[in-house]
Formats: C-alpha cells, sequence, structure tokens
C-alpha cells in the first residue's frame, strides 16, 4: 500500500503537496529492495520501522542512477514475517509505503509424498502443472530417493508449477542436472535437499584441458540445481556435492585421452557448478547451503551465473546469497556477473577457490557484498587469483557494488580489476568498500601488484575506499598497499589484525587489536556505533559461515601433519535433542576417520570431534571439508588439510 505522509515528520522535513514520485518495493526473507523513480532532487533520505514500532532506523543512502532518474537500494537485516514501514524523504516531497516480507513457514495446503508422483522409465520425474497459492501451498516429502539413470535432462524437472515446498528430496543423477527449474516456474523451494552425482562423465580432454564426454562434447554448467529463467527460487539448508564432472585449471597438464601429458595455458575452467542461475527473473535466494565440491571432483563456480554482460543476466535483480559454505573451485566461488541490481551477497564463507566473488560487470547496480568471509583461496594446484575481481570497462561498468565488513585473507590480490570486455579500460570497476579487513600473503613488490589489498589501475574518482584495515605479513610493518585515487583510505588502519587464531580459522578479534571501534557507522549495515573492521563484530560468536545456531567450534580448519589424532570441540547451546550426521565428500574417506563422542546432540553440551589422518597414498592434495549437519540441515563446517608427506 501507498499514502502520502503529511504527519508525524520530523519537524526538519517539509511537506508539500507535489505529485507523489514512484515507490516500487521487492521483499525476501531478511532484504527488501526499493526503487523511487520520477524524482527530481539531489538527496534522498530513506528510513524503515517494524510496523506498531515507534522509533525510525536510517538506511544506507539509496544508490542515485542518473540515466534511469531512479533511486535505488536495499534495506537489510530485517525480521521474516514481519510488516515494515518506509519513508523516503526527498528535496520537497515524501512518500510512506509498506511491505511484508517473507514467511520462513508459509501455510501448507496439501501435502504430497515423492513416491507418490510419476517416474519416468529413467527414473527421473517431470513435474508440470502443479500450483499451490500464496495462501496454501503445496509441501512434497522426499520419502523416497529420485534417481536417475542420467538419460534425462534433469532427475527433477519443474515448470509450470508455483507455490510448491520440497522438503528432505535426495536427488542422485541426471544428464546434465539434478533439479531444473523452468521459466514457467516461480514460487518454489528446496529446503534440506541432499543432491550428488548429477551431470556427465568426463572421458578425455582436449588440448586445452577442458573435459568432454562421451561424445566430444565440452562438460560445463551441468549443475546441482539449474534455475533457468525462474522466479521467487529458493534452495536452503541443503547439501550439494560430488558432481560427475571435473573442471580443468587455468593453467595446467592435460589429464586424459590422446593430450595427455601435454601443457595448456589461460584455458577458463569448464566444468560442473553447485547452482547454475540462467537469467532469472528476480527473487533467488540461496541460503545456509553446503555447497561444497572435492579435490577429485571440483567445481567451476560453486555458484555461477549465465549471460554475465546483460543487464537480465546472472541474479539480475532482488536476490540473497547468504550464510553458505562455498569451497572447492577451479574458478569463482560465487560469480555475480551481470545485473547486480539489489543483490546482496552475505555471511558467506568462501574458501578453496581461484577467486572469492566475481562482480565483473556489473550491468546496473548496487550490488551488496557485506560480513563474509574469504580465505584459504587456491585451485587444485595451489594457485590464486583475486579475493574479489572487477571490470568491464566504460562498455559494460555501470553500477557500483558496495563492500561492507568482510574479512579478506587473499595469496593472489585482494579487490582488483581484472578486466572483462574489449575497452582499453576494460578494469574499470565502480565501488565502495568500508569497514573490510584486507590482508595479503603475498609481497607487494610484485609486477603483477597481486600482492595489493586494492588494486584499481585506472585510478577511477568514481571509486570510494576508506575505514579499512590494511595488511600484508610480507612487510616488516605488516603495512598493505593501495592503488588507487588521491585520498583513498585517508581513515584506514594499517597493520596485522590480532585474530584468535588464523591458521584454524577462527577470525574473531583480541581485545588487543588497534581496529576495534575505529569503523564507520554504516547506517542498516553496522550493528553498533563505534564498528570494527571485519566480518566478526568485536565479541561476536565465531561461528562462520553464520547461521541460526546455537553453538560455536573451537576451530574451523584443522591441519593433519601425521597421523596424531586432532579434536575440535563444539560447544551446543539451546539446539534441541535430535540427530547429526558427519557428512563429506567421497574422496575424503580415504585418508582420513572420524569419530564422535556423542550419538546425537543434547542442549547445553558439547560435542567433541576426532580427526585422525589414515596412512594412504593418494594422487591428489588431501584437503576437504566436513560437515557436522544437523537433521533440519543446518550444518557447522570444518575444513581438513593434510600436508604432502
Amino acid at each position: 500500500m501507498k499514502r502520502r505522509l503529511s504527519y508525524f515528520l520530523p519537524l526538519f522535513f517539509p511537506v508539500f503537496l507535489g505529485a507523489t514520485p514512484s515507490l516500487r518495493l521487492v521483499p525476501s526473507y531478511e532484504s527488501c529492495s526499493y526503487y523511487l523513480s520520477e524524482v527530481e532532487s539531489d538527496s534522498v533520505v530513506i528510513r524503515y520501522r517494524a510496523k506498531g514500532s515507534v522509533s525510525w532506523q536510517q538506511a544506507y543512502p539509496p544508490y542515485h542512477d542518473t540515466k534511469l532518474h531512479e533511486y535505488r537500494g536495499s534495506l537489510v537485516r530485517l525480521t521474516a514475517a514481519c510488516t515494515y514501514e518506509v519513508i523516503c524523504y526527498h528535496q520537497d516531497d515524501s512518500i510512506i509505503s509498506e511491505f511484508t516480507t517473507w514467511s520462513d513457514t508459509p501455510p501448507i495446503a496439501r501435502h504430497i509424498k515423492l513416491n507418490s508422483l510419476k517416474k519416468e522409465k529413467g527414473g527421473n520425474i517431470v513435474l508440470k502443472g502443479l500450483h499451490g497459492t500464496e495462501n496454501g501451498w503445496i509441501m512434497i516429502t522426499g520419502n523416497k530417493p529420485i534417481r536417475s539413470n542420467g538419460e534425462a535432462e534433469a532427475a527433477l524437472l519443474i515448470d509450470d508449477c508455483s507455490f510448491l515446498l520440497f522438503d528432505g528430496l535426495t536427488v542422485t543423477g541426471g544428464h546434465l542436472h539434478g533439479i531444473k527449474t523452468g521459466k514457467h516456474a516461480e514460487q518454489i523451494r528446496f529446503s534440506n535437499c541432499d543432491i550428488s552425482h548429477w551431470g556427465r562423465i568426463p572421458m578425455s580432454q582436449d588440448s586445452s584441458g577442458h573435459f568432454l564426454d562421451d561424445i566430444g562434447q565440452p562438460v560445463n554448467n551441468d549443475a546441482g540445481i539449474c534455475i533457468y529463467k525462474s522466479h521467487n527460487i529458493v534452495v536452503e539448508r541443503s547439501y550439494i556435492h560430488d558432481p560427475n564432472g571435473k573442471t580443468n585449471t587455468w593453467n595446467g597438464t592435460v589429464e586424459m585421452g590422446e593430450y595427455v601429458g601435454r601443457s595448456y595455458v589461460f584455458s577458463h575452467p569448464q566444468g560442473p557448478n553447485a547452482i547454475y542461475v540462467m537469467q532469472a527473473r528476480g527473487g533467488i535466494v540461496l541460503r545456509y547451503n553446503d555447497l561444497v565440491g572435492s579435490q577429485t571432483h571440483r567445481y567451476n563456480d560453486p555458484i555461477e551465473a549465465w549471460q554475465n554482460r546483460e543487464v537480465n543476466g546472472g541474479f539480475a535483480y532482488d536476490a540473497d546469497i547468504y550464510g553458505n559454505m562455498i569451497a572447492f573451485g577451479q574458478d569463482d566461488g560465487i560469480e555475480l556477473d551481470g545485473g547486480q541490481c539489489n543483490v546482496r551477497v552475505y555471511d558467506n564463507r568462501i574458501e578453496q577457490v581461484y577467486c572469492g566473488i566475481s562482480t565483473a560487470p556489473n550491468r546496473k547496480g548496487p550490488s551488496y557484498i557485506f560480513n563474509n568471509l574469504l580465505w584459504n583461496m587456491t585451485n587444485s594446484l595451489g594457485n590464486s587469483g583475486n579475493a574479489i575481481k572487477n571490470g568491464g570497462g566504460d562498455t559494460f561498468t555501470q553500477g557500483r557494488q558496495y563492500l561492507f565488513h568482510n574479512t579478506i585473507i587473499h595469496d593472489g590480490g585482494g579487490m582488483a580489476g581484472v578486466g572483462y570486455g574489449k575497452d582499453e579500460n576494460r578494469e574499470l570497476f565502480i565501488a565502495t568498500l568500508r569497514n573490510n579487513i584486507i590482508l595479503s600473503l603475498r609481497s607487494d613488490k610484485s609486477t603483477e601488484r597481486k600482492g595489493l589489498c586494492i588494486n584499481d589501475p585506472h585510478l577511477n574518482p568514481a571509486c570510494d575506499f576508506d575505514y579499512d584495515y590494511l595488511g600484508n605479513i610480507c612487510n616488516r610493518s605488516s603495512r598493505g598497499s593501495v592503488c588507487a585515487v588521491d585520498g583513498a583510505e585517508a581513515h584506514a588502519v594499517y597493520g596485522r589484525p590480532a585474530f584468535h587464531n588464523m591458521q584454524q580459522g577462527v577470525f574473531t578479534l583480541d581485545k588487543r587489536d588497534k581496529h576495534i571501534g575505529k569503523g564507520e557507522f554504516l547506517p542498516g549495515f553496522s550493528n553498533v556505533t563505534h564498528p570494527t573492521a571485519g566480518a566478526f563484530e568485536f565479541g561476536s560468536c565465531s561461528l562462520t559461515p553464520k547461521r541460526p545456531i546455537d553453538g560455536e567450534a573451537d576451530k574451523y580448519c584443522v591441519t593433519l601433519i601425521n597421523e596424531t589424532p586432532q579434536q575440535v570441540r563444539i560447544r551446543l547451546g539451546k539446539v534441541g535433542t535430535g540427530n547429526y550426521s558427519i557428512r563429506m565428500a567421497e574422496d575424503m574417506a580415504a585418508w582420513i576417520s572420524v569419530s564422535t563422542n556423542r550419538k546425537k546432540l543434547k542442549d547445553n553440551s558439547e560435542l567433541i570431534i576426532t580427526l585422525q589422518r589414515k596412512d594412504s597414498t593418494t594422487p591428489y592434495w588431501q584437503n576437504g571439508v566436513l560437515f557436522v549437519r544437523f537433521d533440519n540441515g543446518y550444518s557447522i563446517p570444518i575444513t581438513v588439510n593434510t600436508p604432502l608427506l
């Protein structure tokens, strides 16, 4: 609803009875995009509150698109199933409207068991023409696994369906995809699903290193879940793992087929994805998932997007990616390339990938990247690129990305322009950075500038960098370096952060750290008046990725140097009583054994996981991630590394 506001405004905001501008609000669970059009004003102030509350909160200033004459931005950290009011103040007028965020528990009108659905001869399911309503969803529970023989495009294909909630599915197989949603699918949710062994099996490689199937076609973009031009699709608390396919590195040696032993260089990785988004129609939410490949079956990008150069490409607009564990890819952890219009990426943990997040190019903007942990980044050969890669030049760089409160530990480059398109200034990007920790593990003296915390090679005056925490462990002073326009990072703190234990993946800050309380307050994004840089506010829980779990581990990364057992202790608060399981990639079983001290979860207890390296030799580096997965699909991930003996 919309209504003109002519009362209870602050006295310093005069109200005039001019034409009401157009305000459009697009909510999800914890966020809401807003679009304010037809406004002739140099400044706009956005405030919001839960309906019935007394006080208003100020939002972060909106992005002003001067070409489209539109102000737009996002409200974040909202509560699900809550109604909010929004006030937009502009030059000589104001407008008020309201929205309700999505519910975690939509009303269910009908229950269907999966085994009651018709299966095709190959074991796959094609679901069309099944529609619930906004007030009466249809829940489909996975009482039987879907096992496709691999001949159908997807083990589960969904189109011309709406208001469906799939819960607890186990899906294996699918010639290309485990699950695919079509262009007539909308309001579809997948919760607590297990998806594996989809896609084509590589039979050989070409001279560029790309893996080929049995008819000589490149194995690329086979996905655990493929979202094709769908609208309002949710994937949550799901484990997508062990694809059939493999992915080549950027530079390497051919492993199979007639070109075995031949070296190749600069060959873009091609291979499977956990989730592949193809020109979404808005409303994509990926939250609290475990999207982890393995050392022997790495993803291309765990989260990949299609049509990078288009405004409607990739996630396009009004999307959320949060609370996910993302690991083991040969290229990007998350590929945002495309529209990036009110696309929000936060609370994720990204590691064991060549690059962390790609924003090259940002065709419209704004996108918001905040409170993410990016570290331990490497492909299968131990090489790494930039943590955040940008670019697009004059042709493709049209939008701005905001990076707030991230913790970035990099060995190949921090926030950097790396190029997209063919413009001479193809590395050009537009970004605002505040309150990030960026720590380099590489010397900043290299000719490639890979040791820089921030590298803006075109010194774009539209970029805005400040209040970050910049370090480099290779410098005697631990001072990080930047390449940016004069005046950038005027209020930065330089040095090495005092993490509780970086080697064990605990990135909360010790009280001795010199940045505590020295960040800039960011309305809507900072939860204290004097914030601290990084993904973890001082004194907060160390759990990573951030999830609604009452518990935290004493470490999130274990290095097994020899066969001496090591333990991970997980403090559990109010988690209820129930079952849990230890899950990990199939190739980890050859080199690690796991035991625990209790069979069930229990409130206010300690779960102890004992890890031991087996006496085994494998033709690959022994790295992986294991998960303590609760019955409801939430999990606590633990990275395990075993150096070569």
